[in-house]
């Protein structure tokens, strides 16, 4: 979208952002996912906190700080996302889709790295895993949630785990069988 196509969303984008302002605890952070969404929207070359800001009139910093240690209230986020989605898309043809991908990796160091099926290459291989639960309805679509698989001898080494500051919380934690 360009900016101006932006700027026309106007106060139907405020009025969704508001959607979400309880998720913030104060108006700096409502400001600044007010200036992020723009700029994911927008035209803006690099999509990166640092060209947004400055498209949009923020300090790169204050951008930067916002999505790396603003704490904001993230599951609540999360369910009203899908409580948006299913009061706004509903439909009785509607179906979840489960799907994993496969991003293959040379090192031991990653969260969640490990020999496992890499879906994406076709083959057993050294790779991490993402699991995402997506929803389908006729004429839209939108991801719900996702999260990071841990092989079993992964999700078990407590040791590992602390070296590459592994969520203290991971989903998807159950043996997989090779294919």
């Amino acid at each position: 979208m360009t900016l101006s196509q932006i700027g026309r969303l106007g106060r139907k984008l405020v009025v969704f952002l508001g959607l979400f302002a309880d998720c913030f605890g104060r108006r700096e952070p409502r400001k600044l996912l007010h200036v992020y969404v723009q700029g994911q929207l927008s035209d803006v070359h690099r999509k990166t906190a640092e060209g947004i800001a400055l498209e949009f009139g923020e300090a790169p910093r204050t951008l930067q700080r916002f999505l790396e240690s603003i704490k904001w209230d993230e599951e609540k986020f999360h369910d009203r996302c899908q409580q948006v989605m299913a009061k706004e898309h509903s439909h009785p043809d509607a179906i979840g889709v489960v799907d994993e991908s496969g991003v293959g990796k040379s090192g031991h160091e990653t969260v969640g790295v490990g020999r496992q099926w890499n879906g994406n290459e076709g083959k057993v291989d050294n790779c991490v895993v993402g699991v995402h639960l997506s929803y389908a309805a006729p004429g839209f679509e939108c991801l719900l949630g996702s999260g990071l698989y841990l092989p079993e001898d992964y999700a078990n080494d407590l040791a590992r785990r602390e070296k590459t500051m592994s969520p203290p919380r991971c989903s998807f934690t159950r043996s997989r069988k090779s294919r």
